[in-house]
């Protein structure tokens, strides 16, 4: 049972009416969000309208704003936005779906003069007009709308979405627009398609927003051949289009096209092969491998199952493909599945590239295994893959501590060799966390005990005085 002095609705319950009540005003006057909170919920309990002129009024002040909004502040002016949004969800909509369609509508053409004045580069203001929109949907579908005037007003957010909070609009508005708001959406982009292509020599960028969204109309229909259409033959034959077109033909039961379509746009392995295996983990590029995930899928489905596995296999051993493998030993009989993954686990110890491994094991996850894999090859870490090493050590940590901290060494080693004095604090943070991992490991060898590898950087690096003071704000010594 939580405490009393817990924070639960239960327990601020017992405070009873008048004492919340009184706690609230107090702290409404030294916070505008509160405050902001408290008027919009009281001005929910007289109805939909009052509620609503209180929301145009915020959003009519958000839109006139001009103050540019940085990272400091940005925490507080989401959270003021998404609690505009909703309240027109949670409170509007319930009772006056009308009102709340015409007010997410002008919330949403809050997006481009609130995002060409904020820090949005964690995307956390752009996150909420896309939850935004996709609450249009559903308050549009319980508004009931005229579909010829929500398919006009769907096209000019299509062709006005410069930040991309629309970017899954046609979909979500599909439901509600209907047959007739579907076809008058198509017959709009269509017209604005082929004018585009008559002013312009080359595709532009409109043109592809407008391909685009007849695209996601022909998804929504279920309608394959439409969406194969506005493919440009050209692109049919680059590895990302014809994945595409692949996908969509398996999903609508048309496994020998899917397989000829993907046969046209077969990728080139080769420039993967030559690029260094720790920038791409010898994973090849992502595009590469849908296609061939799709590929895989459709020699299946049309009957060739022996092939397909041994091509499943063969992704797993050139490239540590975990998804394949995992796709391979689904299709085995019991057991021997077990005896699969084992000789799989030993290929992976094993393989060229370290980093790869590494990301296999991380990944899959086999704790074990990966730090089976970093004490027997420490010498081949890369220090500057920080976006492999820093989550596989906190995999490890807890079970093998030596490993996590072998990964957090060649990071700290990588970040002071190179003077990268912009990672000094994450490489302090390291130090420290191998310290703590110090306790937990009984036997350090072959490898240096903590105290000889901080004497050893403080030899070697001993006046790169802000990485020491970084240590030092941790401690309160030196290391």
């Amino acid at each position: 049972m939580a405490s009393r002095k817990t924070v639960t609705p239960d327990n601020l319950a017992a405070l009873g009416a008048e004492r919340l009540a009184a706690i609230l005003v107090e702290l409404a006057e030294g916070d505008a969000e509160v405050k902001r909170r408290l008027r919009l919920e009281l001005a929910a309990q007289s109805g939909g309208d009052t509620i609503a002129a209180e929301i145009g009024k915020r959003i009519t002040t958000l839109r006139s704003a001009r103050s540019f909004i940085d990272w400091q502040k940005r925490r507080d002016f989401v959270k003021d936005l998404d609690l505009q949004r909703a309240m027109i969800v949670d409170r509007v909509a319930q009772s006056r779906a009308d009102l709340a369609l015409d007010l997410m509508w002008r919330f949403m053409d809050l997006a481009e003069p609130v995002l060409n004045r904020v820090d949005d580069s964690n995307g956390s203001v752009g996150d909420v007009f896309r939850s935004a929109c996709a609450d249009l949907g559903a308050i549009a579908l319980k508004a009931k709308p005229d579909p010829v005037s929500l398919a006009d007003r769907v096209f000019a957010a299509v062709i006005a979405n410069g930040y991309g909070v629309f970017d899954r609009l046609v979909r979500i508005m599909l439901p509600a627009l209907g047959d007739a708001g579907a076809a008058r959406l198509k017959d709009r982009l269509t017209r604005a398609l082929a004018d585009r292509s008559r002013k312009a020599a080359e595709r532009d960028y409109q043109s592809l927003v407008l391909r685009s969204a007849l695209q996601a109309l022909a998804d929504g229909q279920g309608d394959v051949d439409a969406y194969i259409a506005l493919v440009p033959s050209e692109e049919r034959r680059m590895p990302h289009a014809g994945t595409e077109i692949g996908r969509r033909l398996l999903a609508a039961g048309r496994a020998a096209e899917a397989l000829a379509v993907l046969e046209q746009a077969r990728p080139r392995r080769s420039a993967a092969r030559a690029a260094p295996d720790d920038d791409l983990f010898a994973t090849g590029f992502p595009a590469d491998n849908d296609w061939e995930e799709t590929y895989i899928e459709a020699r299946e489905a049309t009957g060739k199952k022996v092939e397909a596995q041994r091509l499943r296999w063969a992704a797993f051993e050139q490239r540590l493909s975990a998804g394949q493998l995992r796709a391979y030993l689904k299709r085995l009989p019991d057991f021997e599945d077990v005896e699969a993954e084992e000789r799989a686990m030993q290929h992976a110890l094993g393989f060229r590239s370290f980093s790869a491994a590494l990301d296999f094991f991380t990944s899959w996850p086999d704790q074990a295994r990966a730090a089976e894999l970093v004490l027997a090859r420490s010498k081949e870490m890369n220090g500057n893959l920080y976006h492999l090493l820093e989550p596989a050590a906190r995999l490890m940590e807890g079970k093998h501590p030596l490993a996590a901290t072998l990964l957090r060494r060649a990071m700290i080693e990588d970040t002071l060799d190179g003077a990268k004095s912009t990672r000094y604090k994450h490489a302090a943070r390291h130090l420290l966390e191998c310290r703590s991992l110090a306790a937990g490991i009984p036997d350090f060898a072959p490898f240096e005990a903590h105290e000889a590898f901080v004497a050893r950087l403080r030899s070697r690096h001993g006046r790169k005085t802000g990485f020491w003071s970084q240590v030092s704000e941790g401690t309160g010594d030196r290391g």
